[in-house]
């Protein structure tokens, strides 16, 4: 059994590690796997003690002059040995360099070519190219961890690098990423993306490696001062790797009159090559178009969120697209230090590159595309502009698209839910289609407060839906608002947190006729639902609604008639003459005095005397009318222009009651004169005669 103060060898390497650095255990965490790395490796040589098989090989590095002087060395084969270990390249492989078709197909998942949906949020992603530098070496590492891949793989997050440009006398260094690249790529691909590689910082001073430079004859490289200069394909390979990055090359240059790549004409070029270098060049011009777009508005505050997350998604297109020109550079970089040792030629061709970026291309046609589809158009308008590109018989585009909206749609989706479930309206750039003024009234909330903005209402979302959407929100605020109501129901709660998964972007699009239908008419149904109980238990809308019709309707027979019968002799004089409190009190009385006394106390509260605008020779009778008091959450209801039909409708009624009033006078006049009629002496029966 071992002593339990004992250490394992890695927690005593791992102190030694700290203890030499002076840091924490995270901090030497690459120190420390660089450290027991070296500690398990096995330095003994591998290869057949033959001392003229080494000697041979020492030869072909041209070292035959040492060898000359080494007649008084003891231990020669181990002598030999040594001087073959340091004279060879720890970079370089043993066996040729194969072709990069070969390893950037290795360097590919199995399903390269499919456009996964992307569910992070865009708000993560940076919206800028600062701190490029600073992130070098974390996007060279996600590379390696998620695979090098042709443009249609997707990161899940993380910032969205620019590779470092191989401008002239430069060179593309990715430091402190060595170990992580060499674990996914292979020794070939990480070692060309880490410092500290000889061939790759020497340049010369036209901007070629030293290695190629020794490959290409001395008037080319230096360039000729008159007629046509001939170049080979590997500087045109070269040239095009600048372009790709929007960088002109030696000899292909941005035409601003043309507004294209082209290659300088006093070149000497054949017309296929110079065709298939005005094909390559093409993917330069859409990444400067692409580019100048997310550099212009990703600085924008105005372009709003859903704007910035569209820029996000070019973003994050365009640093699949970067890690693309990374594996390229380096595999030239690498093919040029070791077709100097080897003689090999670089399987970097026109030909191949043009295979190799067609998806790329069509990728960025794509994005070209939606970026001048776009320009001028902002939240929900800028939504359906990139959902329009979803309707394609292309599947490659589709998906490509479909994920763009994926993305775009996360402000559109939050500002969507937080308003049918909170009834938060937070659109400081106006990207919504619910829109608000805040300088109206609480009293006016239901009808004047919120609108929708046609403009703004995403293609993908039906007229009937924002409708729907609209009502909600403003139902939840008039209960917060009006009837100082912030419980929200029990079933409410548990559809909102159904709508908080993180699928829901993509779900918004593929299902928008069940799920997201759905959810609108659950939480419409549940929202619509706990108002009317609100405003029916505690605030009696329904017994408001009765007593319109039982006073201002007159449906209060027995009410109404004995009211009649007491405002007759103050009703008869002129209207001048009338004052409010008497009338008042001849309308308590009639309450009292009929069924209306077992009202709601707060219902016969509401009842008033109103009189009407006074004109010369008006009677009471043409002034008098009901009024009906309402406030609150019920004045939403019955508003001041409902208030006026209902006084209208009154005063009408009002005056047929007056009419059947005197009418019926009139009949019980005539038949009790009838009835002496009949009594009286002499009278002489009349016959009445029909003509």
């Amino acid at each position: 059994m071992a002593c339990p103060d004992q250490k394992s060898p890695n927690v005593l390497l791992q102190n030694l590690c700290c203890r030499i650095l002076g840091k924490s255990e995270a901090d030497v965490a690459q120190q420390f796997q660089y450290a027991v790395r070296v500690i398990g490796s096995n330095f003994a040589p591998t290869v057949e003690r033959d001392e003229f098989l080494v000697a041979e090989k020492i030869k072909k590095e041209r070292m035959s002059g040492f060898l000359s002087s080494s007649g008084v060395l003891k231990n020669k084969w181990s002598i030999l040995y040594l001087l073959l270990s340091l004279s060879e390249d720890p970079r370089k492989q043993s066996n040729k360099v194969s072709s990069y078709a070969t390893l950037f197909a290795q360097a590919l998942p199995r399903d390269a070519h499919s456009t996964p949906y992307y569910y992070a949020r865009p708000q993560s992603l940076p919206l800028n190219y600062q701190d490029r530098n600073a992130q070098s070496a974390q996007s060279a590492c996600s590379m390696a961890s998620s695979g090098i891949s042709s443009i249609s793989m997707y990161a899940l997050n993380g910032p969205t690098p620019t590779p470092q440009s191989l401008l002239p006398g430069q060179s593309y260094q990715a430091p402190g990423v060595g170990d992580c690249l060499r674990q996914q790529l292979g020794s070939r691909l990480a070692w060309a993306l880490t410092a500290g590689q000889p061939s790759l910082q020497s340049s010369t001073s036209k901007g070629l490696p030293n290695t190629v430079s020794r490959n290409v004859p001395r008037s080319r490289r230096e360039g000729e001062t008159g007629g046509n200069v001939e170049i080979t394909e590997a500087n045109l390979v070269r040239d095009i790797l600048y372009v790709f990055q929007g960088i002109d090359g030696k000899n292909i240059k941005m035409c601003n009159s043309e507004n294209c790549y082209k290659v300088e004409g006093k070149v000497s070029l054949s017309k296929s090559l110079r065709d298939t270098t005005s094909r390559l060049a093409e993917l330069g011009w859409l990444h400067n178009k692409i580019r100048r777009y997310t550099d212009q508005r990703s600085l924008d505050r105005a372009f709003g969120l859903v704007g910035q997350s569209f820029c996000a998604a070019l973003h994050q297109e365009l640093k699949e697209y970067y890690r693309l020109l990374s594996v390229l550079h380096s595999q030239l970089q690498l093919e040029d230090d070791q077709g100097v040792n080897l003689g090999l030629e670089s399987s970097l061709t026109l030909r191949r590159l043009l295979v190799w970026t067609y998806d790329p291309k069509i990728r960025l046609k794509t994005l070209a595309a939606l970026v001048d589809h776009c320009q001028g158009r902002k939240g929900g308008e800028l939504a359906s502009a990139v959902h329009a590109y979803t309707k394609t018989g292309d599947p490659y585009m589709r998906s490509l698209v479909q994920h763009i909206l994926g993305l775009v749609s996360h402000p559109v989706l939050n500002f969507l839910y937080r308003w049918i479930y909170d009834g938060e309206l937070e659109d400081t750039y106006h990207e919504f289609f619910v829109a608000s003024d805040p300088t109206v009234k609480a009293d006016r909330l239901w009808h004047d407060k919120y609108t929708l903005r046609k403009s703004m209402i995403p293609s993908f979302i039906t007229m009937d839906q924002s409708k729907k959407v609209l009502l909600i929100g403003k139902s939840i605020n008039f209960l917060h608002q009006v009837c100082h109501d912030q419980t929200p129901s029990t079933k409410m709660i548990a559809v909102a947190k159904s709508a908080e998964s993180p699928k829901d972007a993509a779900d918004l699009f593929t299902d928008l006729e069940n799920a997201f239908q759905g959810k609108i008419d659950a939480a419409y149904f549940e929202t619509s639902k706990y108002l009317l109980d609100v405003l029916n238990k505690k605030y009696n809308l329904l017994e408001h609604m009765q007593a319109m019709r039982r006073y201002l309707l007159l449906g209060q027979g027995d009410f109404i008639r004995h009211l009649m019968d007491l405002l007759k002799p103050e009703l008869a004089r002129p209207a001048t003459t009338l004052y409010q409190h008497n009338l008042t009190g001849i309308l308590e009385t009639a309450v009292r005095a009929t069924n209306a006394q077992f009202d709601n106390p707060e219902i016969l509260k509401r009842l008033d005397v109103r009189l009407l605008e006074v004109s010369p020779g008006d009677t009471g009778w043409d002034v008098f009318s009901l009024d009906y008091h309402v406030d609150g959450p019920i004045a939403t209801v019955f508003t001041r222009e409902c208030m006026s039909h209902y006084l209208r409708v009154f005063n009408f009624l009002w005056r047929a009651k007056r009419m059947e009033y005197i009418l019926t006078d009139i009949w019980k006049g005539h038949m009790c004169n009838a009835k002496l009629l009949k009594c009286m002496p002499g009278r002489r029966k009349t016959k009445w005669v029909m003509y």
